[in-house]
């Protein structure tokens, strides 16, 4: 629940209890906006990577 409770917060979910059920629905909009921040975060970590295996395969012409 306390994850649960964390999500709901952020506002990734909403939660519906129903009895003994809780029914959580994603909220896209939301999903959205973090998953274009991680696209962004993935280029920049790729990139840096991408510029290690190059410092690593090759050190002459890093010199």
């Amino acid at each position: 629940m306390k994850h649960v409770r964390t999500l709901e917060s952020s506002g990734l979910i909403h939660t519906t209890k129903n009895g003994r059920v809780r029914t959580c629905a994603l909220n896209r909009e939301r999903l959205a906006l973090i998953d274009d921040w991680l696209a962004g975060e993935r280029r920049i970590w790729e990139d840096r990577t991408d510029r290690l295996e190059q410092f690593v395969t090759n050190p002459k012409e890093n010199s």
